[in-house]
């Protein structure tokens, strides 16, 4: 599969399981990342990056969990391979409001 640039792309998809982790803690979020940069591309010390979603709550958790390991030897240990994203779960919820009202406002006009 080629990306937008022509580059070549590999999907990995994995299943990882239930992860025992608590992640509404630092430690929790930290155990669970570690688990999850086992999935991470790398050769030797050098992690590609790849995105790791959440909602908003998720991914400040995430970040600081990062900045709790940001200190440590290897970019594998600092959790560099995984780059928090935010995913807005209700995203399509509130699109289907958006397009609701647009309809509702659409008919009113037209009467």
């Amino acid at each position: 599969m080629l990306d937008n640039n022509g580059n070549s792309t590999v999907l990995l998809q994995a299943n990882i399981g239930v992860i025992d982790a608590n992640p509404s803690s630092t430690a929790g979020v930290i155990s669970i990342m570690c688990q999850l940069n086992e999935f991470v591309p790398r050769q030797g010390d050098v992690v590609r990056v790849v995105a790791a979603h959440g909602d908003c709550v998720a991914v400040e958790r995430m970040i600081d969990a990062k900045r709790a390991r940001a200190t440590d030897m290897t970019s594998l240990s600092r959790l560099q391979g995984l780059e928090p994203v935010p995913q807005e779960f209700h995203h399509r919820g509130v699109m289907l409001q958006v397009g609701n009202n647009f309809l509702s406002l659409f008919n009113i006009v037209r009467m």
